[in-house]
């Protein structure tokens, strides 16, 4: 025998070099417990050797949250020690096991167990091998087969699976089992004026919501582009679920607005009850469906229970249940796992920017967890104002007071931003009282804000406020939302200097349009007209821009002989001269001006008084 375990050992050991695995051996006769020398690489020191059935558990620090194999299987041989086993001998155990580092990582152990010449199992040889990074690539790829792409709730094919599992469960008898079926209405429209960037945001927003509306038990899909699939489990009155039905259709309802256009959504659902209607997942789903086309007939936004007296609906749904995984879907990206990129994109391809950013507020507000964000900015006279606000439904907004902020008070706050412009502030509590004090009557726990710069000089600043409690902000919250801050700082200071752009070209239209003179633009070889003053549209007619300024002006059929332009050359860029408009019976004093367009065409600036009465005069 001793030759026998010699051999054994060495073969043992010579394996573990070979594999990197941690080999140990549970002398069963003598209860003694031997471990490879690599075992203190991965675990704490060696074990002791004796009475290893009394000390396996401390020996083997298994995860809490997992289903134990290895410590009844210990169990059933302590307790069987001395006796045959009819029971196969070689085992194969996956779980999570403590490491010297105090975290848990997943291995793999193969477990043999040897007989003496009675038969009587005597040693158990174990082999340990490392397969954490091989189970969370398969933990990976088995959630990318799972879930729907862009939301990150189960898709069509393993919601279905999953239900129709469930389902069969003979234990739920006594129970309600509640199927939603939960179309958005209005979704389209939206999708379609501001960009399926934008549509990508709305209905990963509403995904959240619906998921964080039910419990980490039940079952939440996505089956459609804009449809979810839900099973509440497990109620025991129906009146439960009527109010959770009312809470969701309150919770979806959205509005986003676009100039003088609003664009709503909102949620129409379905409802069936299973074992009362069945147990059948196709079956189950249609009625729900049937539930689904009722609401929508009779005014969408709302929800209704299946009744097997309820009429047919005029549209019959054209889903199909079964679904496979999209070819392209390793392509997509997923927009909680691309924030930042699906942020920039919705803001610079949205048609509408206000509400692009108050979508992105809220967004960034629910993945966070956050009570409020809001946006300061600087105005002319050096005050702060609250221009755009986010707020968790149960929190009071505070954009009302925010406005008009003395300069001397933001600096104030300002003096607690790093080199970064980041403020920090894990517990408001632990401010100075000078500072303190601002944040008194408002429910603030924990703070993070980035300032807004503008060439070097700060122009607003974005906060991220959590209400619940004092919070320590992680690397990746703290890259997130700072990197969040300088694309909608970019975007609005972007924007802020158009607005300005925008007001000075509207006053200076308005300046022209009050003065007693034609004032035209003109291309000066195609004569094209490019501009008109008000002055000149009354007095000529119908505003005619693009079109050819002989023709509207003149009333010829070829540019004019006496057109002023003509006086124009390489050396010659402004003049003054009368001229008559024959077919008008009109004299002009004009001054011409060659000016800057858009550096492709030559364009002339024409300023006309009617000088007709005087020249008549003389």
């Amino acid at each position: 025998m001793n030759k026998i375990r010699q051999f054994d050992i060495e073969s043992y050991r010579i394996l573990a070099e070979l594999s990197n695995a941690i080999m140990f051996e549970w002398d069963i006769t003598k209860d003694f417990f031997y471990v490879s020398t690599n075992w203190t690489s991965t675990f704490c020191a060696k074990p002791q050797k004796e009475n290893f059935s009394q000390n396996f558990s401390k020996i083997f620090s298994l995860s809490p949250h997992l289903p134990d194999e290895l410590t009844p299987y210990f169990e059933y041989i302590k307790q069987n020690k001395g006796q045959h086993i009819p029971k196969n001998y070689y085992h194969k155990i996956e779980n999570q096991l403590l490491t010297k580092n105090q975290t848990y990582i997943w291995f793999q152990l193969r477990l043999l167990l040897r007989c003496n010449a009675t038969g009587v199992p005597d040693r158990l040889f174990g082999m340990i091998t490392d397969i954490n990074l091989q189970k969370k690539e398969n933990e990976k790829l088995l959630y990318q087969a799972q879930t729907d792409v862009l939301t990150g709730l189960y898709n069509k094919a393993t919601v279905q699976l999953m239900i129709t599992d469930y389902l069969k469960q003979s234990s739920l008898q006594d129970k309600h089992q509640a199927l939603f079926i939960i179309d958005i209405d209005g979704f389209k429209e939206v999708n379609d004026h501001f960009g399926h960037h934008f549509g990508d945001a709305v209905i990963t927003d509403l995904a959240h919501c619906i998921k964080n509306l039910f419990r980490h038990s039940d079952i939440v899909g996505r089956i459609g582009g804009d449809e979810f699939i839900v099973l509440f489990k497990n109620i025991a009155n129906k009146d439960v679920i009527t109010k959770k039905a009312q809470e969701l259709v309150k919770l979806l309802q959205r509005k986003y607005t676009s100039g003088n256009l609003s664009y709503e959504v909102s949620a129409s659902i379905g409802i069936v009850l299973s074992p009362l209607y069945g147990t059948d997942f196709d079956d189950l789903f249609q009625k729900a469906d049937h539930a689904l086309y009722h609401v929508k007939e009779f005014g969408k936004n709302n929800f209704y229970f299946y009744r097997s007296d309820l009429q047919n609906p005029r549209y019959i749904s054209s889903r199909r249940l079964e679904s496979s995984i999209p070819n392209n879907k390793q392509n997509q990206k997923a927009f909680h796992e691309n924030v930042i990129e699906y942020i920039f994109k919705i803001l610079y391809r949205s048609k509408d920017s206000d509400t692009a950013i108050n979508l992105i507020l809220e967004i960034i507000g629910r993945k966070y967890n956050l009570g409020r964000i809001f946006i300061l900015e600087k105005n002319s006279n050096r005050e702060y104002c609250n221009t755009f606000e986010w707020c968790e439904k149960k929190n009071v907004s505070l954009q009302n007071t925010q406005e008009n902020i003395p300069d001397s008070i933001a600096l104030k706050l300002l003096g607690q931003f790093d080199e970064n412009g980041l403020f920090n502030c894990c517990d408001i509590n632990l401010l100075l009282p000078e500072i303190k004090k601002y944040f008194t009557h408002v429910p603030v726990m924990a703070l993070l804000g980035c300032t807004m710069l503008n060439a070097g000089v700060i122009a607003g600043i974005i906060g991220f406020e959590s209400h619940l409690k004092p919070r320590v902000w992680n690397e990746d919250e703290i890259e997130t939302l700072s990197f969040t801050s300088e694309i909608l700082s970019t975007f609005l200071l972007g924007k802020r200097a158009l607005d300005k752009i925008k007001l000075s070209h509207i006053q200076t239209l308005e300046i022209l349009d009050h003065i007693d003179s034609f004032i035209y633009i003109v291309d000066k070889n195609t004569h094209e007209i490019l501009f008109l003053n008000k002055k000149s549209v009354d007095f000529f007619g119908t505003n005619q821009l693009g079109n050819s300024c002989y023709d509207f002006i003149s009333c010829e059929n070829a540019p004019c002989s006496y057109c002023p332009m003509l006086l124009l050359t390489e050396s010659i860029e402004q003049t003054q001269e009368d001229v008559y408009f024959p077919k008008r019976d009109l004299w002009v004093h004009s001054a011409v001006s060659k000016i800057h367009w858009d550096g492709t065409r030559e364009v002339c600036l024409l300023h006309c008084h009617d000088i007709t009465k005087f020249k008549k005069a003389k």
